[in-house]
């Protein structure tokens, strides 16, 4: 009779379950893979994307997520103001609203003492000019009016402010000029 490694010879006094091989020297001579199967402390790792796209309903939601994040981001890039920024390290905002069907635009410089100290050890010791423009669009982006502001920062908070009586103005931009650098902030007349 033939041997094989891989099959058992069978005692026939025996009484015990008979295999017609030894699994363990299967599992032996198999590859990494199927070992680390049959290993009982083996956890099988998937990835993020296959563990989402595992099957059709979970693959279907996993893109509508998608669909949504990319439509809000687009949303966001494309519609939102940009009514806060900064120049020099110093806060801007602009902010606009109608009162008395009249746009009114406010323009805040917050306060910022390193300024100062950098304006020390430059020829401006008085402090920094300041160039502020402000210009009212209507809703196609024509421009109906613009003002130009001067002032200027030492360090402290400083106000700037304009005003629009068309009644037509749906936005507002602001273009802050200080020493070389330009800022253009705008905002969406609420």
């Amino acid at each position: 009779m033939m041997s094989d490694d891989l099959f058992e010879t069978r005692d026939s006094s025996s009484r015990e379950v008979f295999t017609r091989y030894n699994r363990e020297d299967r599992i032996k001579k198999a590859s990494e893979k199927v070992r680390q199967l049959h290993d009982p402390d083996f956890i099988r790792k998937r990835s993020f994307i296959k563990s989402v796209t595992e099957n059709r309903g979970l693959r279907s939601v996993f893109f509508v997520i998608v669909v949504l994040v990319s439509i809000n981001i687009a949303f966001f890039v494309t519609r939102s103001d940009k009514n806060n920024g900064r120049i020099y390290g110093i806060k801007t905002e602009l902010k606009s609203f109608i009162y008395q069907d009249r746009a009114l635009a406010n323009l805040r410089l917050s306060e910022n003492t390193k300024f100062l100290e950098s304006l020390k050890e430059s020829e401006e010791k008085d402090g920094a000019l300041v160039r502020v423009n402000f210009i009212f669009l209507d809703d196609k982006g024509t421009k109906l009016s613009s003002s130009l502001q001067t002032g200027i920062y030492m360090g402290t908070e400083l106000r700037f402010s304009s005003q629009d009586e068309s009644g037509n103005a749906k936005k507002v931009q602001a273009e802050i000029y200080i020493k070389e650098k330009l800022l253009v902030l705008s905002s969406k007349i609420k």
